[in-house]
């Protein structure tokens, strides 16, 4: 199962642009509350990439939204160093009032 479900806030403004293809793109951050195990509070910022529609919408900053997507990961070697990333990409965006 390749998945992720997650609820936090718009953190900056959205980045929107256009693939190569003309497929539009929309990158944001989402601010997500943790707690770690001496109940201290902090935050995790993530970003998740939108495709199609999904990119279209618009989001602000400050605003709380759910996603829910799939995981993608990239690897590319430099250097004699092999780096790896992973992308959050978005099937499912619900704004939560």
């Amino acid at each position: 199962m390749n998945g992720f479900y997650i609820v936090g806030r718009v953190s900056g403004t959205p980045e929107r642009v256009e693939t190569s293809s003309g497929l539009p793109l929309c990158r944001l951050r989402l601010s997500v509350r943790k707690t770690n195990k001496d109940q201290e509070e902090g935050t995790e910022v993530f970003e998740i990439v939108l495709f199609r529609s999904l990119a279209e919408e618009r989001y602000e900053e400050g605003q709380c939204l759910a996603v829910s997507g799939r995981m993608s990961a990239n690897n590319f070697d430099r250097d004699e160093t092999t780096y790896y990333h992973t992308n959050l990409i978005g099937n499912s965006v619900t704004v939560i009032s």
